[in-house]
């Protein structure tokens, strides 16, 4: 006969496993309706690369293909996650019909940099924008957070074509460069 702890216990694991597969489902079902939904850019005129400005439709004219990342100037885990993508991409060839846009939503863009250079060196050589209210959440409401915050490779239409950071693993890595590749001229 089972005890009542281990009853108890039982049970806990089965609803925590049963959470964890509704998660999964969750998960898979925002995925597959975030694929090809347009991210919203439009409050945006300007880009910056460093010290060097440029409007957003230059930036959509040079490339073909980018991945946003959605940071926050306070958000501790966003400094080393700007520094990862900075180093990431050093590894990573990629094609010039591909880069890398930063959609930092804070004061401004040297009280997020020099929270940066706290922690790590970085020569910024992607994109940023500065999003000092939250228009860029706002006009992306509905996609979920949690995508905006795992970052987004769009197309020249601004489509969602993938979701997380191409490192990830080796299958997300492959899908990165299919997607790229088919950009190339």
């Amino acid at each position: 006969m089972i005890s009542k702890k281990s009853f108890l216990q039982t049970i806990i694991v089965l609803s925590l496993s049963l959470l964890s597969c509704t998660r999964t489902v969750t998960a898979e079902k925002d995925l597959l309706n975030t694929i090809n939904k347009t991210i919203h850019l439009e409050a945006f005129d300007i880009v910056r690369q460093g010290k060097v400005f440029l409007s957003l439709d230059e930036l959509k004219e040079k490339y073909k293909y980018l991945s946003v990342v959605y940071l926050e100037d306070g958000c501790q885990s966003c400094y080393p996650k700007f520094i990862e993508w900075h180093q990431k991409f050093d590894s990573i060839a990629v094609s010039g019909n591909y880069s890398v846009l930063f959609v930092i939503h804070g004061k401004g863009y040297s009280d997020f940099m020099s929270k940066v250079l706290d922690l790590n060196y970085v020569d910024d050589k992607y994109y940023s924008i500065i999003d000092t209210g939250e228009k860029f959440l706002e006009a992306n409401k509905d996609i979920p957070r949690w995508i905006i915050d795992a970052s987004v490779l769009i197309d020249s239409e601004n489509k969602i074509k993938m979701v997380g950071a191409p490192w990830i693993n080796e299958d997300m890595t492959k899908l990165f460069y299919e997607i790229v590749s088919k950009g190339k001229s």
